[in-house]
């Protein structure tokens, strides 16, 4: 009654999932289009994402995404491995980014790793700033002679 009958002229078509069972596809995502966490939500725990995130909550653990705006009201404690950080709240712990940039409402007790660094005039930091890559080395200068 409820059979699956095989047609030999039917297209030979597979899908991802069919070609490798147990493997779950991933869903589709609009690019762009950020994770929101709400004002009104706290969450204990790490969060772990590829895509962007921005915290208008509170966080109380380790956060792992692509680009990351930390809210005026929004607070992280613990540490933020991104692509980039854009502060306007509070964040507490340790930083890892390419590029941070900490707006004039920022308030950041953290020790940041990056290249790129941006402090806005009026925002709070406290903590130790070190470069992700090695700044390039100047060549020494070379007299011509004539």
């Amino acid at each position: 009654m409820f059979n699956k009958t095989n047609s030999s002229s039917s297209n030979n078509t597979s899908t991802a999932a069919e070609a490798t069972p147990g493997k779950k596809p991933s869903p589709a995502r609009a690019i762009g289009v950020p994770s929101i966490m709400g004002s009104d939500l706290v969450i204990t725990g790490d969060i772990k994402t590829d895509g962007d995130i921005q915290i208008d909550g509170r966080l109380d653990g380790n956060l792992k995404a692509g680009n990351v705006t930390i809210g005026e009201q929004g607070a992280v404690n613990g540490k933020i491995i991104a692509q980039s950080l854009h502060v306007r709240g509070k964040v507490t712990g340790k930083v890892d980014s390419v590029s941070v940039e900490l707006a004039d409402t920022a308030n950041v007790q953290a020790d940041l790793t990056q290249d790129q660094l941006m402090i806005a005039n009026g925002a709070f930091f406290d903590g130790k700033c070190t470069r992700k890559s090695a700044v390039p080395s100047a060549k020494p200068a070379t007299k011509k002679t004539a």
